[in-house]
């Protein structure tokens, strides 16, 4: 573990009166699983101060493409219209082709932006 890279992709939605970060893990782009005790890591370390939720994905099941949800505590919740939008974005920034699974609609009063890439380094 130590020495290698975790590579997360951060979002940012604006909402009226609410400002919200997300962290996204995707499997493909990292080499690590995304486990309980690493969780523990990178929340241990405040990697994960001020994120509404980390959403790991895309799942590949076949076709089938899913998200897992992690909310701030590190438990998994269902995912909701507000992180499918998130995931929504990821997937059609990062080119993935059949995006239109979650396709959901995005409230009128939301935006949605990329905020840039966030490397973790495990100790």
């Amino acid at each position: 573990v130590a020495g290698m890279e975790m590579i997360f992709k951060k979002y940012h939605k604006s909402e009226r009166h609410t400002e919200k970060n997300y962290l996204i893990y995707d499997p493909v782009h990292n080499q690590m699983q995304f486990t309980s005790d690493l969780y523990k890591s990178i929340s241990h370390r405040n990697f994960v101060q001020n994120c509404e939720n980390i959403l790991i994905g895309p799942i590949m099941n076949g076709q089938d493409m899913s998200v897992r949800v992690l909310n701030a505590d590190g438990a998994e919740i269902a995912a909701n219209p507000g992180t499918q939008q998130i995931f929504e974005a990821y997937l059609r920034d990062q080119g993935y082709s059949n995006s239109d699974t979650f396709h959901t609609a995005c409230e009128a009063d939301s935006e949605i932006s990329a905020f840039g890439t966030v490397y973790y380094f495990p100790a």
